[in-house]
């Protein structure tokens, strides 16, 4: 086998991966959301701001 070969070999079974991996994630994405009802999470808020973005009147003592 050449070097060449190797090479596309590899490369393919790295792509076989990231792809058996992007459907794992997707499936596990969708049991999330069932679970959820559903329902999206909005994480945006606390991406930009942090733990602050979650403090509401419920969390204020």
């Amino acid at each position: 086998m050449s070097k060449e070969m190797g090479a596309i070999l590899v490369f393919g079974a790295i792509c076989v991966g990231a792809l058996i991996m992007f459907a794992l994630e997707r499936r596990a994405a969708a049991k999330r959301k069932e679970a959820r009802g559903g329902r999206e999470v909005d994480v945006s808020n606390l991406i930009a701001f942090g733990a602050a973005a979650g403090e509401g009147t419920k969390t204020h003592d």
